[in-house]
Protein backbone atom coordinates (compact mmCIF):
# COMPACT_ATOMS: atom_id res chain seq x y z
CA UNK A 1 0.00 0.00 0.00
CA UNK A 2 1.25 3.44 -1.10
CA UNK A 3 1.43 5.95 2.14
CA UNK A 4 -0.33 9.46 1.43
CA UNK A 5 1.28 11.93 1.82
CA UNK A 6 0.22 15.83 1.69
CA UNK A 7 0.88 17.76 -1.24
CA UNK A 8 3.65 20.17 -1.81
CA UNK A 9 2.68 23.51 -0.26
CA UNK A 10 -0.48 22.41 1.40
CA UNK A 11 0.55 23.90 4.75
CA UNK A 12 2.21 26.87 3.86
CA UNK A 13 -0.49 28.31 1.02
CA UNK A 14 1.03 30.49 -1.25
CA UNK A 15 3.98 31.25 1.08
CA UNK A 16 4.35 33.64 4.10
CA UNK A 17 2.57 36.77 3.67
CA UNK A 18 5.59 38.59 5.45
CA UNK A 19 8.12 37.29 3.32
CA UNK A 20 6.31 38.37 -0.19
CA UNK A 21 6.03 41.83 1.75
CA UNK A 22 9.34 41.83 2.56
CA UNK A 23 10.55 40.79 -1.07
CA UNK A 24 8.79 43.14 -2.34
CA UNK A 25 9.64 46.08 -0.12
CA UNK A 26 13.52 45.43 -0.90
CA UNK A 27 13.09 45.01 -4.90
CA UNK A 28 10.98 48.23 -4.91
CA UNK A 29 13.70 49.94 -2.37
CA UNK A 30 16.20 48.57 -5.67
CA UNK A 31 14.20 50.31 -8.13
CA UNK A 32 14.15 53.39 -6.85
CA UNK A 33 18.12 53.31 -5.65
CA UNK A 34 18.61 52.53 -9.53
CA UNK A 35 17.33 56.25 -10.54
CA UNK A 36 19.07 57.85 -7.69
CA UNK A 37 22.35 59.90 -8.74
CA UNK A 38 25.04 58.49 -7.10
CA UNK A 39 26.33 62.02 -6.16
CA UNK A 40 23.19 62.50 -3.86
CA UNK A 41 24.20 59.20 -2.42
CA UNK A 42 27.27 60.72 -1.59
CA UNK A 43 26.10 64.23 -0.34
CA UNK A 44 23.57 62.09 1.68
CA UNK A 45 26.37 60.04 3.25
CA UNK A 46 28.29 62.96 4.17
CA UNK A 47 25.74 64.90 5.27
CA UNK A 48 24.34 62.42 7.72
CA UNK A 49 28.46 61.65 9.24
CA UNK A 50 28.13 65.77 9.62
CA UNK A 51 24.99 65.26 11.94
CA UNK A 52 26.44 62.43 13.51
CA UNK A 53 29.49 64.54 14.88
CA UNK A 54 27.32 67.71 15.88
CA UNK A 55 24.51 66.11 17.38
CA UNK A 56 26.49 63.38 19.30
CA UNK A 57 30.19 63.96 19.72
CA UNK A 58 33.19 63.24 17.93
CA UNK A 59 33.55 60.33 20.40
CA UNK A 60 30.42 58.66 19.90
CA UNK A 61 29.89 59.61 16.04
CA UNK A 62 33.38 58.45 15.63
CA UNK A 63 32.55 54.93 17.36
CA UNK A 64 29.73 54.83 15.23
CA UNK A 65 31.06 55.32 11.93
CA UNK A 66 34.16 52.95 12.48
CA UNK A 67 31.97 49.79 13.53
CA UNK A 68 29.72 51.13 10.18
CA UNK A 69 32.80 50.80 7.77
CA UNK A 70 33.91 47.84 9.53
CA UNK A 71 30.66 45.83 8.91
CA UNK A 72 31.26 46.96 5.13
CA UNK A 73 34.53 46.05 5.11
CA UNK A 74 34.04 42.65 6.75
CA UNK A 75 31.07 41.52 4.73
CA UNK A 76 31.64 43.19 1.45
CA UNK A 77 35.01 43.81 0.81
CA UNK A 78 37.52 41.33 2.46
CA UNK A 79 35.40 38.58 1.04
CA UNK A 80 35.67 40.05 -2.47
CA UNK A 81 31.92 40.49 -2.68
CA UNK A 82 32.89 44.38 -4.11
CA UNK A 83 35.48 43.33 -6.89
CA UNK A 84 33.90 40.57 -7.92
CA UNK A 85 30.62 42.42 -8.65
CA UNK A 86 32.58 44.92 -10.68
CA UNK A 87 34.24 42.26 -12.92
CA UNK A 88 30.78 40.52 -13.26
CA UNK A 89 29.77 44.20 -14.51
CA UNK A 90 32.19 44.53 -17.15
CA UNK A 91 31.34 41.12 -18.32
CA UNK A 92 27.83 42.04 -18.42
CA UNK A 93 28.68 45.16 -20.71
CA UNK A 94 30.46 42.98 -22.84
CA UNK A 95 27.44 40.85 -23.52
CA UNK A 96 24.97 41.59 -26.35
CA UNK A 97 22.35 41.21 -23.64
CA UNK A 98 23.39 45.04 -22.40
CA UNK A 99 23.92 46.07 -26.38
CA UNK A 100 23.61 49.87 -26.63
CA UNK A 101 24.08 50.45 -22.69
CA UNK A 102 27.12 52.63 -21.50
CA UNK A 103 29.43 50.42 -19.63
CA UNK A 104 30.28 53.94 -17.39
CA UNK A 105 26.78 53.81 -16.96
CA UNK A 106 26.53 49.94 -15.46
CA UNK A 107 29.67 50.89 -13.45
CA UNK A 108 27.89 54.18 -12.14
CA UNK A 109 24.74 52.46 -10.91
CA UNK A 110 26.69 49.94 -9.75
CA UNK A 111 28.57 52.83 -7.49
CA UNK A 112 25.31 53.83 -5.98
CA UNK A 113 23.90 50.24 -5.26
CA UNK A 114 27.39 50.18 -3.12
CA UNK A 115 26.74 53.64 -1.08
CA UNK A 116 23.37 52.76 -0.83
CA UNK A 117 24.52 49.79 1.16
CA UNK A 118 26.97 51.73 3.09
CA UNK A 119 24.33 53.96 4.13
CA UNK A 120 22.10 51.22 5.25
CA UNK A 121 24.98 50.20 7.21
CA UNK A 122 25.76 53.29 8.87
CA UNK A 123 21.74 53.25 10.14
CA UNK A 124 21.72 50.44 11.05
CA UNK A 125 25.18 50.75 13.27
CA UNK A 126 23.62 53.96 15.04
CA UNK A 127 20.07 52.48 15.42
CA UNK A 128 22.61 49.37 17.28
CA UNK A 129 24.51 52.47 19.50
CA UNK A 130 20.68 53.29 20.44
CA UNK A 131 20.13 49.79 21.38
CA UNK A 132 20.50 49.54 25.22
CA UNK A 133 18.57 52.70 25.67
CA UNK A 134 15.80 51.30 23.26
CA UNK A 135 15.51 48.00 24.83
CA UNK A 136 14.64 49.91 28.35
CA UNK A 137 12.51 51.61 26.59
CA UNK A 138 10.88 49.26 24.85
CA UNK A 139 10.67 47.11 28.49
CA UNK A 140 9.13 49.95 30.66
CA UNK A 141 6.74 50.33 27.36
CA UNK A 142 5.60 46.84 27.81
CA UNK A 143 5.60 46.73 31.85
CA UNK A 144 3.29 49.56 31.89
CA UNK A 145 0.63 48.58 29.15
CA UNK A 146 0.72 45.14 31.17
CA UNK A 147 0.25 46.55 34.43
CA UNK A 148 -2.39 49.21 33.04
CA UNK A 149 -3.78 46.44 31.68
CA UNK A 150 -4.53 44.33 34.79
CA UNK A 151 -5.56 47.23 36.89
CA UNK A 152 -8.44 47.31 34.26
CA UNK A 153 -9.04 43.83 35.29
CA UNK A 154 -10.32 44.68 38.51
CA UNK A 155 -12.07 47.92 37.15
CA UNK A 156 -16.04 48.41 35.58
CA UNK A 157 -14.35 49.95 32.61
CA UNK A 158 -13.68 48.00 29.81
CA UNK A 159 -11.10 48.55 27.00
CA UNK A 160 -12.07 50.28 23.97
CA UNK A 161 -11.64 48.11 21.02
CA UNK A 162 -11.31 51.57 18.15
CA UNK A 163 -8.59 52.70 20.91
CA UNK A 164 -6.78 49.44 20.36
CA UNK A 165 -7.21 48.86 16.68
CA UNK A 166 -5.89 52.34 15.54
CA UNK A 167 -2.99 52.09 18.25
CA UNK A 168 -2.39 48.99 16.33
CA UNK A 169 -2.63 50.46 13.23
CA UNK A 170 -0.08 53.15 13.82
CA UNK A 171 1.74 50.66 15.44
CA UNK A 172 2.45 48.98 12.18
CA UNK A 173 2.78 52.25 10.40
CA UNK A 174 5.53 53.46 12.86
CA UNK A 175 7.50 49.75 12.96
CA UNK A 176 7.37 50.62 9.16
CA UNK A 177 8.99 54.49 8.75
CA UNK A 178 11.53 52.35 11.22
CA UNK A 179 12.64 49.71 8.34
CA UNK A 180 12.11 52.62 5.85
CA UNK A 181 14.55 54.97 7.52
CA UNK A 182 17.12 52.11 7.24
CA UNK A 183 17.01 51.82 3.41
CA UNK A 184 15.82 55.28 1.66
CA UNK A 185 18.38 57.18 -0.17
CA UNK A 186 17.49 60.89 1.69
CA UNK A 187 19.51 62.38 4.32
CA UNK A 188 18.49 61.33 8.22
CA UNK A 189 19.06 62.80 11.56
CA UNK A 190 20.46 61.03 14.30
CA UNK A 191 17.74 61.69 16.42
CA UNK A 192 14.67 60.35 14.23
CA UNK A 193 15.02 56.71 14.75
CA UNK A 194 14.86 57.41 18.82
CA UNK A 195 11.99 60.01 17.63
CA UNK A 196 10.34 57.18 15.47
CA UNK A 197 11.39 53.85 18.80
CA UNK A 198 9.42 56.88 20.63
CA UNK A 199 6.43 56.30 19.16
CA UNK A 200 6.51 52.91 18.79
CA UNK A 201 6.88 51.75 22.24
CA UNK A 202 3.98 54.40 22.96
CA UNK A 203 1.76 52.80 20.48
CA UNK A 204 2.61 49.19 21.60
CA UNK A 205 1.88 50.75 25.55
CA UNK A 206 -1.77 51.90 24.42
CA UNK A 207 -2.19 48.44 21.92
CA UNK A 208 -1.64 46.40 25.38
CA UNK A 209 -3.40 48.35 28.19
CA UNK A 210 -6.78 47.95 25.52
CA UNK A 211 -6.61 43.96 25.47
CA UNK A 212 -10.25 41.98 25.60
CA UNK A 213 -11.04 41.54 29.57
CA UNK A 214 -10.02 37.90 30.85
CA UNK A 215 -13.26 37.19 33.53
Amino acid sequence: MSESRPASGARGGGGSPLIAGLSLFLLLLMGIASIIPTPWLQLTQELERQWFRTSLGEITATAILDQADRWFREQAEDNGQVAASYVAIGQAGASTLFDGVSPAWLNDRLDAFWLLVKLALQRLSLLAAWGPAVLALLMGGVLDGHWRWRIRQLGFDYPSPAVRQTSQTALMLVFGLLLLAVFLPFPLHPVGIPVLVTGLVMFLEISMSHLPKQL
